[in-house]
C-alpha cells in the first residue's frame, strides 16, 4: 500500500512539471537565466527587438531595455536607434536597419561578438582599446578591435565601408583588406572589396548626430 501511495504521489508530480514545461515555463525560466549582452539605449520612431520566442519589443525615446544573443533588431521607415554591448561598443541603426545579434568562441583568439546585418546602415565605435567586433553583411565582413566606421547595406548587398578612425580588416569571398582612416571601400557580391579611396567622412556619419545625443 505504501509503494502505491509514493507510486501516486510520483506519478502527480511528474505531471505537475509536465504541465509545468508544456506551458512555457521552463522558457520563461531559460530566459531569466539568459545572460544580456548590453542594452537598448535610445529610439527614435518605430525601433523593434525581436526576441528568440518572437515575442516583439519597443523603444520609444530614452531606455534601458535588456539585449540578448539571437536578438533580432529592427528600425522602420524615418526611425533610428542606440545600443550598447556590455563592453562599451556602441552602435547607431539608421532608418530601415536589421541585424542579429550573435557570437563566436574560439580557444585561439577568445570570444567576438558578431552583428549579421541583413539590410540598413550602422555606425560603430568601439569605445577605446580593443574589442573584438564582427559585422558579417550578404557580401562582406568587417572585422573590427578599436575603430570607429560606418558600414552601408543597399538592396543589392552592396556593402560600403566608410572607416572614421582605426583599421577595419573588410573582406569578401574572394580576399581580405585593410581599411584605414578617412577612407571608403565597397564590396560587391563576386568581386574582391575595392581599393580604399580618400573620403571626407563627416557627411557619412550626420545621420547620427540625433541619435547620439
Amino acid at each position: 500500500m505504501r509503494v502505491l501511495s509514493y507510486l501516486k504521489r510520483a506519478l502527480f508530480g511528474l505531471g505537475v512539471l509536465t504541465l509545468f514545461l508544456t506551458s512555457g515555463g521552463f522558457a520563461t525560466s531559460a530566459l531569466a537565466e539568459q545572460e544580456s549582452v548590453g542594452t537598448a539605449k535610445k529610439g527614435i520612431g518605430g525601433f523593434v527587438i525581436v526576441r528568440m520566442d518572437g515575442i516583439e519589443e519597443r523603444l520609444e525615446g530614452n531606455g534601458n531595455l535588456q539585449l540578448y544573443e539571437g536578438d533580432v533588431l529592427k528600425t522602420e521607415a524615418a526611425s533610428q536607434a542606440l545600443i550598447e554591448f556590455s563592453n562599451g561598443i556602441q552602435v547607431a541603426l539608421n532608418e530601415n536597419t536589421e541585424f542579429t545579434i550573435l557570437s563566436r568562441w574560439e580557444k585561439a583568439s577568445g570570444f567576438t561578438r558578431i552583428l549579421r546585418l541583413k539590410q540598413g546602415e550602422v555606425w560603430v565605435d568601439t569605445q577605446g582599446g580593443p574589442k573584438p567586433l564582427e559585422i558579417e553583411t550578404p557580401v562582406a565582413t568587417a572585422a573590427v578591435k578599436g575603430t570607429e566606421f560606418d558600414l552601408l547595406v543597399s538592396p543589392d548587398g552592396q556593402s560600403t565601408l566608410t572607416v572614421i578612425k582605426g583599421v577595419v580588416e573588410f573582406g569578401t569571398a574572394f580576399g581580405t583588406c585593410p581599411i584605414k582612416t578617412s577612407t571608403i571601400s565597397y564590396g560587391n557580391r563576386g568581386k574582391k572589396c575595392t581599393k580604399p579611396a580618400p573620403l571626407n567622412v563627416g557627411p557619412t556619419v550626420a545621420w547620427t548626430n540625433g541619435i547620439r545625443q
